[in-house]
This record gives structure tokens, sequence and C-alpha cells, in this order.
């Protein structure tokens, strides 16, 4: 136990408390040895450290290209600007029109909505948009965890890519084997 909660928990019996719902006394209790967990309950102590929860930064968060962008983002993200996550942008309907991954929300965000636009329009629309900012009318920003040893964003990204084909993301993503397996030392 004390090695699930100094490797898998940053040794933070507080953090492993929030993750898997046990009281903090119960988890001393166990890394002491004065108790001793079921197995069932160790394996779900075990999956708590490892499967990733989604957590919802913004949704549909209302976007005004006349306003200064930093600033929306900025508060769409709150303290989550420089965490990584998975973000959308809808049209004026609520459609989903492109899905992102970033290291870096506020950056990739501020990035991915500033860039022209690829996909052709009939030829009797007039003001045609040439930037995302033009037709970005809604923002979503959401944390989907993470695991150590896979990029599990960017699997999460692909499966909602293919899965929605969104109008202004080009590609749809690779679903390669998420977790591989160790190699010996």
């Amino acid at each position: 136990m004390q090695y699930i909660i100094a490797e898998y928990y940053a040794g933070d019996v507080s953090r492993a408390s929030h993750l898997s719902g046990y009281k903090v006394a119960t988890i001393e209790n166990w890394v002491s040895g004065s108790r001793t967990p079921q197995k069932n309950t160790l394996e779900y102590f075990i999956q708590c450290a490892f499967v990733p929860e989604f957590t919802v930064i913004s949704e549909f968060a209302e976007f005004e290209s006349q306003k200064p962008l930093q600033t929306q983002l900025k508060a769409i993200l709150g303290v989550h600007s420089n965490d990584p996550g998975i973000y959308a942008f809808y049209d004026s309907m609520g459609g989903l029109i492109y899905i992102g991954k970033a290291k870096k929300l506020l950056a990739e965000i501020s990035s991915a909505i500033k860039r022209p636009i690829h996909i052709a329009f009939p030829k009797g629309v007039k003001n045609i948009p040439k930037c995302r900012t033009e037709i970005v009318k809604y923002i979503s920003a959401y944390d989907v965890g993470g695991a150590r040893s896979s990029d599990f964003p960017r699997h999460v990204e692909s499966l909602i890519l293919r899965i929605s084909k969104p109008t202004l993301n080009k590609n749809i993503g690779s679903l390669s084997k998420a977790y591989k397996q160790p190699r010996d030392a």
C-alpha cells in the first residue's frame, strides 16, 4: 500500500482519498498496516490511480469574435489555462465543428481558433469566413486525465473524431494500441 500511495498518488494520501472516495484515516490505517484492505478494495484503489476521470472545465461557453480572445479564453478556462485536455468548437446552432487535444489548453485553443478555414463553401455563399473565429460561437473544454504509459488524451480525441467527424478537422486521429507492454530491463 505504501508503494501504491508513493508511486501512483504522488505520496499524497489526501489525493488518494479524493480520487478513490476512501477516508484519509482509512487509507492511513492501510499504509501503517493496522488494517488490511480486502482484495476487491485494493483492486478498486489501484484502478482509481490508473483510470482517468473526465472533468468538465467549461461546456458551451459563449465566444464572441469581437471581444479580446485571450481575455475570453482565460475566463472560460479559469485555473485550467495551462492544463492538458480536450476542447471543442461549436457553431451558432451548437453543432460540433472542431475537436482538439492540448498539452496547454490556453495556448492550443488560442492557436486553433485563429487558423484559417479550409473547407469549400457553395458558390452562392457571400462573405465566406476566412478564420475559425468568425464561425465559432461556443467552446467546451475537458480534463480527460491521463496515464503514465499512454497518451490517453490523444486516444480520447481520436475516438471522438472517428465518431463525430467534425467539419473543420482534417484527419480523424489514430487509434493505436493504447497501452504498450513495458520492456524488460
